[in-house]
């Protein structure tokens, strides 16, 4: 399973494991020395076409006194980039600074909040599933009930090959909404990262319980097609297998998801037993 971006509830930026949501101004540029109006909204709008740009700007505009506005742009144009730890150590200083702020009562403390669950994600991304750990609890902390931020430490902790630890930390999950309802990416994400778990543990019929929950919610769910796949081949069900992983690669053809389910197809096709 890739690991994706998960959302911010800031106005600037939302992460489904790496997704960002960019504002929609467009900056006016110059010199950041000589901007002293400067927002973080103006900072991020060039992202889509010029993050490398956005960076170079970002770390000049913190240099010349942008505050935790210049360095929030800068952790989105690193992660635009793909300079994930980067990024992840960007928001550490973030939000060790709002821990700081929070005890004179500052304003904007939604956003504040949110600072731990942006490096959580961030590190996530970066490969490092105890640093995510660490930001994850913070953030928990914070906001425990909050199923995104479950999904992040559930996340971080198989990425240590802690299973069981990531299945606790999901905890009860809310049941589906009924067909018509707006569809909760976290509560599906969450099912596929519960099945992934559940195989690795060897129990791959509840696997595939919480499989075919989450496409149930979303059929064309490329994660869960992959996921659900891997399990019907371990429960000795190819036709149905090659069916779901057939998806994958129609969905999405050149996406690494499509990779794995080619290389998956490859290895039944090589035994005569799944065939």
């Amino acid at each position: 399973m890739t690991a994706e971006a998960l959302p911010r509830q800031s106005q600037h930026m939302k992460h489904a494991f790496g997704v960002l949501a960019i504002g929609s101004s467009l900056w006016a540029g110059g010199a950041l020395a000589h901007a002293p109006e400067q927002s973080l909204a103006q900072c991020v709008a060039p992202l889509p076409d010029t993050p490398d740009l956005v960076q170079e700007q970002a770390q000049a505009w913190l240099r010349h006194g942008g505050g935790r506005d210049a360095r929030d742009c800068l952790a989105q144009a690193d992660l635009s980039l793909g300079a994930y730890r980067e990024a992840a150590l960007e928001y550490r200083t973030l939000s060790a600074g709002s821990a700081r702020d929070s005890k004179g009562a500052t304003a904007d403390s939604n956003r504040n909040d949110m600072y731990a669950e942006q490096e959580a994600g961030a590190w996530l991304l970066a490969g490092d599933g105890k640093a995510a750990e660490q930001a994850a609890r913070l953030a928990l902390e914070r906001d425990p009930a909050r199923l995104g931020l479950r999904l992040l430490l559930a996340r971080s902790l198989v990425m240590q090959n802690d299973f069981a630890g990531g299945i606790a930390a999901l905890g009860a999950l809310p049941l589906p909404e009924s067909a018509g309802g707006a569809v909760d990416p976290f509560l599906v994400r969450a099912l596929v990262t519960r099945a992934s778990a559940y195989r690795q543990l060897g129990q791959n019929d509840k696997g595939l319980a919480d499989a075919n929950k989450a496409l149930a919610l979303e059929h064309d769910n490329i994660e869960a097609l992959l996921e659900r796949g891997i399990l019907e081949a371990r429960l000795a069900h190819y036709a149905e297998a090659r069916h779901d992983w057939d998806q994958v690669i129609a969905l999405s053809p050149d996406g690494h998801a499509a990779y794995l389910a080619r290389q998956d197809e490859a290895v039944m096709d090589s035994d005569p037993d799944q065939n």
